[in-house]
């Protein structure tokens, strides 16, 4: 297990509630560097614990650091027991190959146009991130058109992509991430829809012979890093001022370059392993567009109702990525 960071003799110690594996890129260079970071910018007043093991199940992270079961964690929106709407501005497909670039645009967006909504306000949202671009997987057949995936059992990670799959004829699974390998190599389910650096971390290419390249991504993951505000209040304003300038907008390009980095061996890792790996088509493309097209409306109309423009969100989401694209590639 991790080694929990020692709290001794700080004024504060955040139990930090986390999933998945202690080498996961996203964990190891993301989660655990921007705990030690934290320490390292209140000079040792405040420390992140790390937990053992979760308090729960993920899919009520974000009510366990509203209770403070534990004090602090990350949570997807896209899971959780109680309705979420506004992240899905950055789940949507085909947003971009880079999750820095992603992340670093969710947060921009998410100060601009999502926070005052309110959504989340039962925490304090320090950072963000999203994961890298999520690919087609599975055990049965390259999928190459929308047809390709109708009655295939796909694990899906979250309430956009499952909206999706349904839409496409494919047999949307809900599995705790947690248990993926398990459905994965007895049979289960059919195939995943995950980012590259997942199949490696699960070391899944003997059960997924085909995976299907999806230009932008076919969907995107949302993480929100939170800390309990009754322990957010224990702290002083000196220490949350130091602890929001190696979050927000730089923690979530920390976070979102560790998954980057997991997707850049993932991608290796799958081709070392022998899967047949297929480029997503322009046609195969507008087959998604034109399947997305009512559940991006429905959003506009879920967004509407919380007083946010979702069209102007999302293109102004778009305009971040691109606009942080080009300063990568610079």
């Amino acid at each position: 297990m991790f080694t929990f960071t020692s709290a001794a003799g700080a004024d504060t110690t955040l139990r930090f509630g986390w999933y998945g594996s202690a080498e996961a890129d996203f964990n190891r260079d993301g989660t655990f560097v921007w705990g030690e970071m934290v320490e390292e910018a209140t000079e040792g007043r405040v420390q992140v614990e790390f937990l053992a093991s979760p308090p729960g199940s993920p899919v009520v992270f974000h009510d366990l650091i509203r209770d403070r079961v534990m004090d602090a964690g990350y949570y997807s929106p896209g899971i959780q027991q109680r309705p979420f709407v506004l992240h899905r501005v950055a789940e949507l497909p085909f947003l971009g190959d880079s999750a820095e670039a992603n992340s670093v645009a969710y947060w921009r967006i998410y100060q601009e146009y999502l926070a005052a909504a309110g959504e989340n306000d039962e925490v304090v949202v320090v950072t963000v991130s999203t994961h890298g671009p999520g690919m087609i997987h599975n055990s049965e057949r390259p999928v190459i058109s929308a047809a390709d995936l109708e009655g295939l059992k796909m694990r899906v990670p979250g309430d956009t992509i499952g909206q999706l799959a349904d839409s496409l004829g494919a047999v949307a699974m809900s599995v705790p991430f947690t248990e993926v390998s398990q459905v994965i190599s007895s049979g289960i389910v059919d195939g995943i829809f995950v980012p590259y650096n997942a199949v490696r971390d699960m070391s899944l290419a003997r059960y997924l012979p085909y995976t299907t390249d999806v230009p932008g991504g076919l969907y995107n993951f949302v993480f929100h890093f939170a800390i309990n505000r009754e322990a957010w209040a224990e702290i002083s304003a000196e220490d949350q001022a130091a602890i929001m300038e190696i979050s927000g907008e730089s923690g979530a390009r920390l976070i979102g370059r560790s998954w980057d980095v997991g997707d850049a061996a993932g991608r290796e890792y799958v081709a070392e392993e022998g899967v047949d790996v297929v480029d997503m088509s322009p046609e195969f493309r507008a087959e998604i567009e034109a399947a997305f097209a009512p559940i991006e409306e429905e959003w506009f109309e879920n967004a509407a109702n919380l007083g946010v423009d979702g069209r102007a969100a999302l293109a102004a989401y778009r305009d971040e990525v691109a606009r942080l694209n080009a300063e990568l590639a610079e």
